[in-house]
């Protein structure tokens, strides 16, 4: 079942996998041509992108509390302004930010983040530190301060990986101060995908040699 009040974004991609829209004005107007165990959803933006009546699409809600929801549908209306469809049964996601989480310590960029509708862009890029990351997400810390629900663009492997994050937590030390942002990647795309989990992969190899090596240390010192 939809849980129509806590939806955050809504997420659009053709059957080859390329995402086509992403909105978070998203209603479920009054069907009049209503289809047995389904609801008619109505996107509304700005410069959608014009798809073919009946054509397949995947649909992901995206939930306030992470869950993310798949259905797969077919395009009913769309317009410049205006796309709907129906959805029946979804298929719950698995969370993939728990997965592949590695830890590292290394600097990223940032030139500007968007607070509600409004971006603002620093004067000179801003150094962000990573934590940790993983395919879902990254938690860095900053002597900028950020806000929950802002969007922060990260840039980091020398560049080559720019991606907007959205910020779902601020972690506080015990005394209160700031200890870092948890985000979640926004729009993140398969080649961009492929190319973190090659860098995870890689991070994920040098700690169990990094392990070994203790570990054949340790021996080596019990030995003498």
């Amino acid at each position: 079942m939809i849980n129509k009040d806590k939806i955050s974004r809504v997420l659009v991609y053709n059957l080859r996998g390329r995402m086509l829209l992403a909105t978070k004005s998203v209603s479920f107007p009054k069907d009049f041509f209503k289809i047995k165990g389904k609801d008619l959803v109505m996107l509304r933006g700005n410069d959608f992108p014009l798809i073919t009546q009946d054509e397949p699409v995947e649909v992901i809600f995206e939930y306030l509390n992470g869950d993310r929801v798949k259905y797969n549908t077919s395009i009913d209306l769309c317009t410049e302004y205006q796309i709907n469809f129906h959805v029946g049964e979804g298929e719950v996601l698995k969370e993939r930010r728990r997965s592949f989480k590695v830890v590292v310590d290394m600097s990223g960029l940032s030139t500007f983040y968007i607070r509600g509708e409004e971006m603002f862009a620093f004067d000179d890029p801003v150094e962000l530190h990573i934590i940790n990351l993983n395919l879902g997400g990254v938690f860095f810390s900053s002597n900028s301060t950020f806000e929950a629900g802002d969007q922060v663009m990260l840039s980091f492997l020398d560049g080559e990986m720019k991606l907007l994050t959205e910020i779902l937590r601020v972690q506080l030390t015990d005394s209160g101060e700031v200890e870092g942002y948890g985000c979640r990647f926004l729009d993140l795309n398969q080649s961009q995908e492929e190319r973190l989990a090659r860098f995870i992969f890689d991070c994920q190899v040098m700690e169990r040699e990094r392990r070994r090596v203790l570990e054949e240390k340790k021996r080596r010192q019990q030995n003498l």
